[in-house]
């Protein structure tokens, strides 16, 4: 009788285990993105908003004030 519990065998057998563990955490975290995001768009569709002046500059500056000296 062969023996099938070899060196070789355990590791294919921890690999492909490794490989369905790693695509059921891919899918449940896609699940939990969509939940978090409301369903609207994915990560990989997100673009940062752009960084724009949030202030104004004062279109009259008061240049008759008096200067002290």
């Amino acid at each position: 009788m062969k023996l099938f519990f070899t060196e070789r065998n355990i590791v294919v057998l921890l690999f492909i285990m490794v490989l369905i563990t790693f695509s059921l955490a891919q899918n449940e975290t896609k699940k939990m993105e969509q939940l978090y995001n409301g369903g609207h768009f994915s990560m990989k569709k997100f673009s940062p908003p752009r960084l724009e002046a949030k202030t104004t500059v004062p279109v009259s500056l008061n240049t008759a004030s008096p200067i002290i000296q």
